[in-house]
């Protein structure tokens, strides 16, 4: 859906659970005049230094979107094949999940995600309709339900991500993305560990209590405003990298 004067306000909300020393999950935004880039990864749990490269996965991104001539799924799938080749030499055993959201000022809105960070819209009801499936052994043969994937144990195992072991091409997926309507670029730590009044008292600040072995929890809201610029209405931690590329 196309808007002709539009911005977008951006909201990050990111807890730490008790899996880690420290949080894995982070957020990089770009704004530039024709076009704004988001996206939330997902360190693992497993590897040693997955924060630090899922970091730096978001940072190198969005440093390379803000001057990029050309910026398609496919020019971003090809700058991820650079970061993968670059970050590999540094990063041997580590890995994460991706999401990203490429929109369109004059256009549609497009999402590439690899492993179990979820992009979704949010409902008057309060409801996500979540818009594509994270990549598990759980849903591997055929589509499931979020809510009935996590509460699968087979959930964890991925079968797609952003690893430094081999490069694993993204899934693309067309949103329909309008004025006023909430996109949602999320962890599993968010749509996987709390329930819908959790979900709903995440996304509108409420407090955050994690269980002992709680994963972190993340959620970035875009929300399409008409006639109105950019705005970072909340965001908070050095897991969140913004750069502002319109003059």
């Amino acid at each position: 859906m196309a808007v002709a004067e539009m911005g977008v306000e951006i909201r990050w909300r990111s807890e730490q659970g008790h899996r880690t020393n420290d949080n894995r999950d982070c957020c990089g935004v770009g704004l530039r005049d024709d076009a704004v880039l988001a996206v939330v990864l997902d360190g693992s749990s497993n590897g040693k230094a997955s924060g630090a490269f899922a970091r730096n996965v978001a940072r190198n991104l969005i440093d390379w979107f803000v001057v990029a001539e050309v910026v398609t799924p496919k020019t971003i799938i090809d700058r991820l094949r650079v970061i993968h080749a670059e970050l590999s030499r540094t990063y041997r055993r580590d890995s994460a999940s991706v999401v990203i959201a490429l929109i369109e000022r004059q256009g549609a809105t497009c999402i590439l995600h690899a492993g179990d960070c979820l992009a979704g819209l949010v409902q008057e009801t309060s409801d996500i309709e979540w818009s594509i499936q994270p990549h598990t052994l759980a849903n591997a043969i055929s589509p499931v339900a979020i809510d009935e994937l996590a509460r699968s144990q087979s959930r964890n195992l991925l079968t797609r991500s952003f690893r430094t072991k081999r490069f694993m091409v993204p899934q693309e997926t067309v949103q329909t993305f309008g004025a006023g309507q909430r996109l949602v670029l999320t962890t599993d730590g968010f749509w996987a560990s709390l329930d819908p009044e959790q979900k709903t008292a995440f996304l509108r600040g409420g407090a955050f209590q994690p269980s002992e072995d709680r994963d972190d929890c993340s959620v970035l809201t875009l929300t399409v405003v008409e006639d109105q610029p950019d705005e970072v209405i909340e965001a908070a931690g050095d897991n969140f990298y913004v750069v502002d590329a319109r003059p």
